[in-house]
Parts: structure tokens; C-alpha cells; sequence
């Protein structure tokens, strides 16, 4: 008896954790800005729950604490921010879960059918995106690709498998020949 438990223990925990879904290449480690919209959920605390997307300033108001910044948080680092708010005088071990309801778009521009914003999809390459846009113009560089990313604005080249996240800016330059 005691070895068919143990067995259908290890199946139970084998199925869990084959269950879980990874978080998408580069989205681990995920910095919340401006548009994204989220929803915070307070156990056992529903009046302190909310849906809101972050302003073009980088907040969200919340329950009891008011204006709240996020932009620049991970999922995690705005997680134990929240908690250790509630924390202070209002909740002795507040629970918070966050999870996104919505990406901001990321943007594409240059030598492409129809340059602008797209809603961000989860594991979109650059590929995809430059589909998403309608596809290169016939003076497109098949390979000068930049992408802007992050409150630093960082710019890199890019080639067609690079993972795109929200917020990302890629630049489609003009091929010299």
C-alpha cells in the first residue's frame, strides 16, 4: 500500500510540474512600462484588487496606496514592492499575485508595407514581426535590422529568429543596391 502511494505521489508531482508553462524566452526577467495592463490580486483582500493599465507616467492607482510607480519593476520586484506596501499599517502578511492581461505593442517603422504599432504576441521573432507589417518593401535591406529596447534605449542589430518583446522599436533600413 504504502509503495503505491509513493507511486502515485511521484505521478501526481511528474504531472505538476510537466503542467507548468515556462515564461517566454526574455519575458523572465520582464520590466513593466507605460501600457502594459495587469491585474493585482490581494488574497483573501478582493476590495484591494485591481485591473489597470500603467500610465504613459508609469503608474497605476491602487486601493489604500494610492498612486503606485511601476514602470522599471519585474512581475516579482513589483510583487514584493506591493506586499512590503501593504505591509506598512495596513495588512500583517499580504499575498500578492500580478499577472499581465496585456503587453504593450511594439512598434515597427522604415521599409515595410505598413509601418506602426502591433499588439505584441509571446515568442515573436523578428521574422514574424516584419510579417505582422506586411512584409519588406523592394528597397528593403535584407539584413540591416535594428531594434531599440528598454528604458536605455539600447539599439542592436537583429537578424529574422531575434525574440521581439513589447515595447521593442525595429528600424527597417534602405538597402544601398
Amino acid at each position: 500500500m504504502v509503495k503505491w502511494c509513493s507511486a502515485f505521489l511521484s505521478l501526481l508531482l511528474l504531472a505538476s510540474v510537466q503542467a507548468q508553462t515556462p515564461a517566454a524566452p526574455g519575458l523572465q526577467s520582464y520590466k513593466f512600462g507605460p501600457g502594459d495592463s495587469i491585474k493585482i490580486s490581494v488574497y483573501l483582500e478582493p476590495d484591494l484588487s485591481v485591473t489597470a493599465e500603467i500610465s504613459q507616467q508609469g503608474f497605476i492607482d491602487m486601493p489604500l496606496l494610492g498612486s503606485i510607480r511601476l514602470t522599471g519593476h519585474t512581475q516579482q520586484s513589483a510583487k514584493e514592492y506591493l506586499e512590503q506596501r501593504l505591509k506598512d499599517g495596513y495588512l500583517v502578511a499580504p499575498s500578492v499575485s500580478i499577472t499581465v492581461d496585456s503587453y504593450r505593442p511594439f512598434f515597427i517603422y522604415g521599409e515595410v508595407r505598413n509601418p506602426g504599432s502591433y499588439s505584441y504576441q509571446p515568442d515573436i521573432t523578428l521574422e514574424q514581426a516584419i510579417a505582422l507589417s506586411g512584409g519588406l518593401l523592394d528597397r528593403a535591406s535584407r539584413s540591416a535590422w535594428q531594434i531599440q529596447r528598454g528604458a536605455d534605449k539600447a539599439t542592436f542589430k537583429a537578424s529574422s529568429d531575434t525574440i521581439i518583446l513589447p515595447g521593442d522599436v525595429i528600424k527597417i533600413d534602405k538597402s544601398f543596391f
